[in-house]
């Protein structure tokens, strides 16, 4: 049986709406061993080290399609692709009609997965959904203010000689897109200290001297 609470999504906008999505509660993370010892524990006569050999082949078979331009399909299962996305902070905007963009450098960003049809039906018919908990799970605003935000990550930047991205989007429970919008106000205001250093995906935030 699976659980889930109802919460409610930010109102990124200002516009007052109220709007409410389920969430499934997650109670942990299955492994390797794990699906090892599900195989075994229902009669397959496979040795832990064939089973484990096997998923490892498959992980390094796609591995090899996909960054040859393949998609990987497993029937029952669903199908991989590359999801590709630009390194640099250029922006993705053509200036013009004419504008061929230049050079890009562009990278693997994740992996994209696609369920097949009879996985997510065999999911439907399976899974016994309740409800954790009456009532609407509110979403909290940020607990500081801007200015409050830059203070820490000068202090932080202070005790560790720099910040990164992921740094400042996890102390303060921000998506990566919204902590380097404000990472980057923070470098075009002339009273913050705080100033970037390098290129994406090794770029960071020091102190300027």
């Amino acid at each position: 049986m699976a659980s889930y609470v109802l919460k409610e999504m930010p109102d990124v906008h200002h516009e007052g709406n109220r709007k409410v999505f389920p969430k499934l509660e997650t109670y942990s993370q299955k492994s390797l061993d794990d699906l090892v010892k599900y195989v075994r524990g229902h009669g397959a006569p496979f040795s832990a080290g064939t089973i484990e050999g096997v998923v490892t082949t498959l992980m390094e078979a796609a591995v090899v399609w996909l960054s040859n331009g393949h998609t990987v399909k497993i029937d029952g299962l669903g199908t991989l692709s590359l999801s590709l996305g630009f390194s640099d902070e250029k922006g993705n905007e053509m200036q013009n009609e004419t504008d061929r963009m230049g050079y890009r450098h562009v990278e693997v960003k994740t992996v994209k997965f696609r369920p097949d049809v009879e996985l997510v039906k065999q999911l439907r018919s399976r899974t016994d959904l309740v409800r954790q908990e009456a009532g609407v799970q509110k979403h909290h605003r940020q607990q500081f203010t801007q200015e409050e935000r830059m203070a820490q990550a000068i202090q932080r930047i202070e005790q560790h000689g720099f910040i990164t991205l992921t740094d400042y989007a996890n102390m303060n429970s921000m998506s990566r897109s919204m902590a380097s919008r404000e990472l980057k106000a923070f470098e075009a205001d002339p009273a913050c200290p705080i100033k970037a250093k390098g290129t994406a995906p090794h770029k960071v935030w020091c102190l300027e001297n």
